[in-house]
């Protein structure tokens, strides 16, 4: 990726996915923070790739990212089965004692931004407890966006303000895509922060419990089966229709460069 934070990505479906692992994101978190450079995460799943093919807003912004982690195995085996491995999932919930472990360790300043009101306060309370010498500067939930789907000017001002005046220097932010990428994407050279953070509903979880997903879940690799458990009514569609509309999109991907492959050799 052509950036100021050079490294590997494999392309996924027009997505770019950092070929990253943990030593990757702490060094980088590290030098961020240090050097006041400012780095920006996001998070690919099979959702947003799907998304992605429709909107190529959303693909842009997803691309405009520093780094761009992937959340969820359906990517990580969409990378393997384009012939370039990720070194492993990286998602949020697998990073919890790397995003707030390491800044408890070094002293680092942390603005929780996103979901309901009262969750990222209720996340707040249970990181720093599980994370003592954790610095929370501040919290605020994400339900700004008016009818059309957008926060409001004068709101955005206010947030940036307020995030500003608490001097953090991690930023997550839980607004959904595509709301929190446009939000980041569109606002990042206002915010004196080094490290900006999506996050999706990732507070949700940090407010239940520390870990959110069940040791033998992550063993089977099913945390897309646990969560549709958890909110059938939300989500049967996304790990139904749209995952196997996903998994049938990269085998088609797949076959399609192999038959190019052949046809080049061929010549």
């Amino acid at each position: 990726m052509e950036n100021g934070w050079p490294h590997e990505t494999v392309d996924v479906l027009g997505v770019g996915v950092s070929r990253a692992d943990v030593p990757l994101l702490r060094r980088f978190l590290e030098d961020a923070v240090l050097g006041r450079r400012q780095l920006t995460i996001t998070f690919a799943n099979p959702n947003y790739v799907m998304a992605a093919q429709h909107d190529p807003r959303l693909r842009e912004l997803m691309n405009g990212f520093d780094l761009n982690l992937a959340d969820g195995w359906g990517v990580v085996l969409a990378a393997k089965i384009f012939g370039t491995p990720l070194p492993a999932r990286m998602a949020n919930d697998d990073l919890t004692d790397h995003l707030f472990g390491l800044p408890a360790e070094e002293r680092w300043r942390v603005f929780l931004f996103g979901n309901a009101p009262g969750v990222a306060d209720a996340a707040a309370a249970n990181l720093v407890g599980w994370y003592p010498g954790l610095q929370i500067v501040g919290t605020q939930h994400g339900h700004w966006a008016d009818e059309s789907g957008r926060i409001p000017a004068a709101d955005v001002d206010r947030l940036i303000a307020e995030i500003n005046e608490a001097k953090p220097d991690i930023l997550h932010v839980g607004l959904g895509t595509p709301l929190q990428q446009i939000f980041v994407t569109e606002n990042r050279g206002r915010l004196d922060v080094p490290v900006i953070i999506t996050c999706g509903a990732y507070f949700e979880h940090l407010a239940e419990r520390r870990e959110w997903y069940p040791a033998w879940v992550l063993r089977l690799r099913i945390g897309w089966l646990y969560r549709l458990h958890r909110e059938p009514r939300r989500l049967w569609r996304r790990y139904t229709i749209e995952l196997g509309a996903y998994l049938s999109l990269v085998l088609r991907h797949r076959l399609r460069r192999g038959r190019r492959r052949v046809d080049a050799g061929a010549r």
